[in-house]
């Protein structure tokens, strides 16, 4: 379809493009369909597309893409001990990734979880991000972007968590917003990493590890500070997760069963069973899902 270009802002034809990047939907594929949290019910191909973007923008994005998951995504998956020495890529891509969340939520569901400042702000995260994309800026200034890698939970280290909590900060990937009254930002999760990007940052130093430097750095998974509120946040998110699989149907609950026999061999090395092993490890028989006895089930 023909249209403005969102991040050049030219007229040209749009690509079908993808929200979050395909490869973290294809990866999560290897374990089974996808569903999304909405319509648990329905399996999907694919993750949210948008025409927002021209062959040219699409071209520049897919060209950070790449070596994020071939560097960072996919080895960190096999062997989160891995040393990664990055370039400039690295910010760019964690930029793209929240330019295309944060204008997915404003699109989709409005500032609903900000309050007025942090509106404007947002709109400001929003400009600011997509000129250092198109090369106007050479930094992002306040508006920064982090990322945090995941590990399997072995225990509940004094904290409350939710007996899906490993499969939600291993598999999970969606896009959500938290806020505070000193600190607003928007969500991007990818499987094992979540990217921050920061529209309200007041106590920066509470977040030690995460950031991503501007030219060049290493990515070498270690010791993370972050917010004790940020455990309550990804909790909730884990909660909300789980409670959409309790809606799934006995008819889809059937059809999930019946692949997984199908490809025990597969299922028992996919990330997913390493996950929920660890949930059950740590929950027990609360780790499995309460599915409700009964439920509509769309085709």
């Amino acid at each position: 379809m023909e249209g403005t270009c969102r991040l050049c802002n030219q007229q040209a034809p749009l690509m079908h493009s993808h929200v979050l990047p395909a490869f973290a939907f294809k990866w999560l594929k290897q374990s089974g369909h996808i569903r999304h949290s909405q319509t648990p019910n329905r399996r999907s191909q694919d993750g949210a597309k948008r025409h927002w973007l021209c062959r040219s923008c699409e071209d520049v994005f897919n060209s950070y893409e790449t070596p994020f998951a071939t560097h960072i995504f996919h080895p960190y998956d096999r062997n989160p001990a891995i040393h990664v020495r990055y370039t400039d890529w690295m910010l760019k891509f964690c930029v793209s990734v929240a330019w295309r969340s944060l204008l997915y939520l404003q699109e989709e569901y409005g500032p609903r979880e900000f309050n007025e400042r942090q509106i404007e702000l947002a709109e400001q995260a929003l400009q600011t991000w997509a000129r250092y994309l198109r090369g106007e800026y050479k930094h992002i200034g306040d508006f920064e972007v982090h990322i945090l890698p995941f590990g399997e939970i072995a225990e509940h280290q004094g904290l409350s968590f939710p007996p899906n909590i490993n499969r939600y900060l291993m598999r999970a990937i969606e896009i959500n917003a938290g806020s505070s009254e000193s600190t607003s930002f928007v969500f991007s999760k990818l499987g094992p990493f979540a990217i921050f990007g920061f529209i309200e940052l007041k106590h920066p130093k509470r977040w030690k590890g995460t950031r991503i430097s501007e030219r060049s750095g290493w990515f070498r998974p270690g010791e993370y500070k972050v917010p004790i509120e940020l455990a309550e946040f990804l909790s909730e998110r884990a909660v909300l997760g789980r409670q959409a699989m309790e809606r799934i149907s006995p008819t889809q609950q059937q059809k999930i069963t019946e692949a997984v026999r199908a490809n025990l061999g597969r299922f028992a090395q996919s990330g997913l069973f390493r996950a929920m092993k660890r949930d059950v490890e740590m929950f027990g028989s609360h780790a499995f899902t309460k599915y409700a006895a009964k439920n509509d089930d769309p085709t």
